[in-house]
């Protein structure tokens, strides 16, 4: 059994990953963390559904008898798209890019970790943040992001399901990092006000992130913002100002550049099957989120185009 557990966190030091585990038991806990935002009004039902959020009973491995929780370091990737002449950068935020690997290389570490001993793995789709703070994985900013220790808030979080028993359950309640006691940066430089004083959690409804990936156009009052928008999905103004992404956010990976034609189509709002595989291949985005990449695209060049150029 021990190798089983040393193997596992060998694994995933070979890849730059961390990873928990905590036992199946605390499964309604993590489910019921969001159930209890939603019935308090902090978390906007629409915000819940497009985060895919499961509050059901897990279903894909149901013997399972342990979590266990990764966070995979992902800095900021810069790409680049062509348009009237000009290549103009967009940054896309770390958990936006990349993931379908980033996961399968996580997935196959710990498969093979488990699979010799005739254990089994299946994703878990699970509030991830909560499971992460919960395992002592992370911790809470006052942004509502989880950080990682080496990494910051600049890494992704995948969870799974395994039918191993649970050797070291890591339990523990939620924790936020000391450093925001005194610190307000991310509540002053937030573009829209979504980080209050009042409370700890923040108006998810309000934040920049969200706006971008559920509305089909932005609120008026969100333009009149200095610094509103920043990547090309997401919101990164509060983790920009972070004091503890200070280490992390000096490494930028260069990603594709987009021809004028591959960016006119995706201005032109051309329907995702219509774009080329090699272009849909390149742009690795999450689900749900290309519907959406017009109105950004458009939002950040427009932006970045100097007087003389509108």
């Amino acid at each position: 059994m021990d190798d089983i557990f040393g193997n596992m966190q060998v694994a995933m030091k070979q890849l730059g990953y961390e990873a928990r585990t905590v036992s199946i038991v605390h499964l309604s806990e993590v489910q019921e963390a969001v159930g209890n935002l939603i019935r308090r009004g902090f978390v906007n039902e629409g915000l819940h559904r497009r985060w895919h959020f499961h509050l059901d009973t897990n279903k894909s491995l149901p013997e399972a008898r342990t979590i266990i929780i990764a966070a995979m370091p992902s800095p900021l990737t810069r790409v680049w798209f062509k348009h009237k002449g000009i290549a103009y950068p967009a940054d896309i935020p770390p958990d936006h890019f990349g993931r379908r690997e980033k996961e399968s290389r996580a997935r196959e570490a710990l498969s093979g970790a488990l699979r010799t001993a005739g254990y089994k793995i299946a994703q878990a789709h699970l509030a991830l943040k909560t499971l992460a703070v919960r395992s002592g994985l992370a911790a809470y900013g006052r942004n509502n992001i989880a950080y990682v220790s080496g990494m910051g808030s600049l890494c992704m979080l995948v969870a799974f399901y395994t039918d191993w028993p649970c050797e070291e359950d890591n339990w523990q309640e939620l924790k936020a990092m000391e450093a925001c006691d005194t610190c307000s940066l991310c509540h002053e430089n937030c573009p829209t006000g979504s980080i209050p004083t009042d409370r700890f959690l923040i108006r998810a409804e309000n934040c920049l992130g969200s706006l971008q990936e559920m509305k089909p156009d932005f609120p008026c009052w969100v333009g009149l913002q200095p610094g509103w928008h920043n990547a090309l999905t997401g919101c990164m103004a509060c983790q920009f100002v972070c004091p503890m992404n200070k280490p992390y956010l000096q490494r930028i990976v260069s990603g594709p550049v987009f021809s004028e034609d591959e960016t006119s189509q995706i201005l032109n709002g051309t329907s995702w099957e219509g774009l080329s595989p090699e272009t849909r291949l390149r742009l690795e985005l999450p689900p749900g989120i290309y519907p959406f990449l017009a109105r950004n695209l458009g939002a950040l060049i427009e932006k970045q185009r100097g007087p003389t150029q509108r």
